[in-house]
């Protein structure tokens, strides 16, 4: 397995739709996280899942959807993660990709698909209209704990995420809560959507909080036309799987060749119309082309088991780190400081949290207002820990968090951690300090 960059990791603490575009293993990573968050085991638990694992795999599928769809809404707005600029996200990812490629292939940096994108002005689409051409959104993608913590949120009844956190949700609960193998669940990837394809009976779609049959895809309804859209009008850039990955601008592959040779299959089949559909309109898939590809093998598959304990997917996992890119970027994702150093999520958080910067700035007393934010974590667990748009997003922080936040906004040369308290200090002077439960492995957090 290759290096993993520190660029990469940090990428893994932000989960933009950008970074997993560059960084392709970041979905699976997601994906992990997920599996690994005791929120989702916690479903197995409630009475709606009673018997679930007793029902046809399609019947959990169907049971699995109702509850995202009575606890979870689809968001994605240009205020609740900020925005950036072109130049800058470029000049990062030059050494990964070059300018050409991402704007060629991405749709933040100039990529339209089809006429059906221009038509619609996408720009305008999203609201971007009002703001100059440079400027683009950080439409971060959401673990479960932050999906569940839109519920803090003004205007949010239940929790919500946008397109990939709602794909990498229901790979996660398929997998924990319907015991649906992992072989089995293929994560897809658009300039402008991310959905899943499961290979259960004919297949099925997950499109946002939704399931799409074959009979539905071809039904001419009005859910099915947006269920459409993507592969209609867009390439497919990635495919993630258990096994791996692969990514249509990438010479290199880590999905097992059989998998994809499978998947792509089994998808065809899944969007040839049925014989008595109402909409009889073929769409032929463009996936990246394993023609063009090289399958390395490098990397061990994720080989979890729906049979297997929680300790034992964590086990499995952790051993995992070190041969496959996925299982070692997945404590990241979780923000896991317990397990990661924690320089990648510092500057995730100094860089990329213009929400909660912006917002302190333009106040008289910032530290009094981090002091009157709540006092919990949205994260369990003594070292996951969120970044400083999450809290200021939803309204509350354990005391190490708010130093972070604060020093986001204010400055500092260091966060330091001991005996139930976090101080920001700037030098040897003391900006700020707030008591804290968390114990992340890094005692002392650098902030240059």
């Amino acid at each position: 397995m290759e290096e993993i960059s520190s660029e990469e990791k940090s990428a893994a603490a932000t989960l933009s739709d950008m970074e997993i575009f560059v960084f392709p293993a970041l979905m699976y990573a997601l994906v992990l996280a997920n599996i690994l968050s005791p929120r989702i085991w916690a479903w197995r638990e409630l009475e709606w899942f009673a018997g679930i694992r007793e029902m046809r795999p399609k019947r959990r599928l169907q049971r699995l959807r109702q509850h995202i769809m009575d606890n979870y809404t689809f968001n994605l707005d240009l205020e609740t993660w900020g925005l950036t600029t072109r130049p800058r996200e470029l000049a990062r990812f030059a050494s990964f990709l070059s300018p050409e490629e991402i704007s060629g292939s991405n749709a933040l940096f100039g990529y339209h698909g089809d006429v059906y994108y221009y038509d619609i002005d996408i720009r305008r689409h999203f609201g971007l209209d009002k703001y100059s051409g440079d400027v683009i959104p950080y439409w971060k993608t959401e673990t479960v704990e932050a999906m569940d913590a839109f519920r803090r949120k003004s205007g949010h009844a239940v929790g919500a995420g946008e397109c990939v956190s709602l794909a990498g949700l229901y790979a996660a609960a398929a997998f924990v809560v319907c015991g649906l193998p992992l072989d089995d669940i293929f994560l897809m990837a658009t300039p402008l959507h991310s959905q899943n394809f499961l290979d259960v009976d004919t297949g099925i779609l997950t499109n946002n909080r939704r399931l799409v049959t074959r009979a539905m895809w071809a039904n001419g309804t009005v859910i099915s036309q947006q269920a459409r859209r993507a592969l209609e009008h867009e390439r497919v850039t990635i495919v993630s799987h258990a096994s791996g990955f692969i990514h249509l601008l990438y010479p290199r592959a880590t999905i097992a060749p059989a998998a994809y040779e499978r998947f792509s299959s089994r998808l065809r089949e899944f969007l040839v119309p049925p014989k008595d559909a109402a909409d009889q309109r073929l769409v032929e898939p463009r996936l990246p082309d394993a023609a063009r590809t090289e399958f390395t093998g490098e990397e061990a598959p994720i080989d979890l088991d729906p049979s297997m304990t929680y300790e034992e997917i964590a086990a499995r996992v952790d051993a995992l780190r070190a041969v496959n890119r996925s299982a070692a970027l997945a404590p990241y994702a979780a923000h896991d400081l317990g397990v990661t150093e924690c320089g990648p999520f510092v500057k995730a958080a100094l860089e990329r949290s213009p929400v909660s910067k912006e917002a302190l700035a333009g106040l008289p007393d910032p530290l009094g207002r981090i002091a009157a934010l709540g006092d919990e974590s949205i994260y369990d667990g003594p070292s996951r820990l969120a970044q400083p748009d999450e809290v200021w997003n939803f309204g509350t922080g354990d005391g190490l968090e708010k130093c972070l936040l604060a020093a986001n906004a204010l400055g500092g040369t260091e966060i330091r951690v001991d005996s139930g308290a976090a101080t920001l200090m700037d030098g040897e002077s003391a900006v700020c300090s707030f008591p804290s439960v968390k114990s992340p492995r890094d005692r002392v957090w650098r902030l240059a």
